[in-house]
């Protein structure tokens, strides 16, 4: 199965909880799945093939931000082929009615936050991101949350199950165990 994580800065994991979550799903990877994960070529200044097995694909964009949406489209144009496309945030999903009718595999989307109702956004990217949010619940086969507010707020808005799994707690055990 090949799965194509789409939404990161990249790994090795050196930004927030989307590159931490792609990582360790690289690290506990199972026998027949093989990861794509796209990465900002701005944001490494090596650029190796491959990493802990993964493939390593590199977009001259940012990945976050405005240039977010162009970032996220152009990974899963290149991710027609793969069996599974997880989209990690919902910038790029104002494009899923396209990306669903040229692409037959699985799309699950993790929606990171309600990210149209903060304040660090104009109207027009509030607009954006209300729009992308309600495409990546409607066109997604799978709609994950990492809390339940999250999971409340996709069923209450859009009437969806939506799927929990937190995460971000493991460096804590870590920590604590040594």
């Amino acid at each position: 199965m090949d799965i194509s994580i789409i939404g990161t800065v990249g790994i090795p994991a050196r930004y927030g909880g989307f590159e931490t979550l792609a990582e360790n799903l690289v690290k506990s990877k199972t026998e027949g799945v093989k990861y794509t994960v796209f990465c900002s070529a701005k944001s490494y200044q090596e650029k190796p093939d491959s990493y802990l097995g993964a493939k390593l694909r590199y977009i001259k964009l940012n990945a976050n931000g405005i240039s977010s949406i162009p970032y996220d489209l152009i990974s899963m144009l290149m991710s027609l082929k793969s069996d599974v496309m997880l989209i990690l945030g919902v910038s790029g999903s104002l494009f899923l009615p396209l990306i669903r009718l040229l692409y037959r595999g699985k799309i699950i989307t993790n929606i990171d936050g309600i990210e149209w109702k903060r304040d660090k956004w104009g109207r027009m990217a509030r607009f954006i991101l209300r729009v992308s949010e309600k495409f990546a619940v409607r066109f997604s086969d799978v709609v994950i949350g990492d809390n339940q507010g999250i999971i409340e707020y996709i069923k209450e808005i859009y009437r969806r199950e939506a799927v929990l799994i937190e995460y971000g707690g493991d460096h804590v055990t870590r920590n604590v165990n040594g």
